[in-house]
């Protein structure tokens, strides 16, 4: 009895990982993303149902924030914006792009669109906004939420 509720078990563990796996390879196709002139930061762009943006600095935030309500993950590197809402730290325990090395660099002076994202690359740091105008400025010395 134990032997096949340990099978059962087993086996419903791998259904979820592999639909979680296909559901993720799925929304793979809108993710896009970017990386700054310096490396420093990257950043991922969902255009689906509910659009996400997330840029991952690897200097961390400064100053540091405190750590999010109920995060048990990595925190400090990492912010969030949703289609409309503020601008939010992220909790994460993972990085934004599949091999973030790849990802093209949006040179100083340019500007990425994508979905109701719009980030904005200068050489002091990048600006992120939603179509709500709700943002974040992101660099190596400081962070701020517009």
């Amino acid at each position: 009895m134990i032997k096949s509720m340990r099978y059962l078990l087993a086996a419903g563990a791998l259904a979820v990982t592999a639909f979680a796996g296909s559901a993720l390879a799925s929304s793979n196709a809108a993710l896009k993303g970017f990386q700054t002139p310096s490396r420093n930061i990257v950043c991922g762009g969902y255009n689906g149902s509910p659009a996400w943006l997330r840029c991952d600095i690897n200097s961390g935030l400064k100053p540091k924030p405190s750590r999010p309500k109920g995060c048990e993950f990595d925190f400090g590197g990492t912010l969030t914006l949703s289609a409309t809402g503020n601008a939010r730290i992220g909790c994460v325990s993972d990085v934004v792009l599949p091999d973030p090395t790849k990802a093209p660099v949006l040179a100083y002076g340019k500007t990425w669109h994508y979905g109701p994202f719009t980030c904005s690359s200068a050489m002091n740091g990048l600006t992120c906004r939603n179509k709500a105008g709700h943002g974040f400025f992101l660099s190596r010395a400081r962070w701020t939420r517009l």
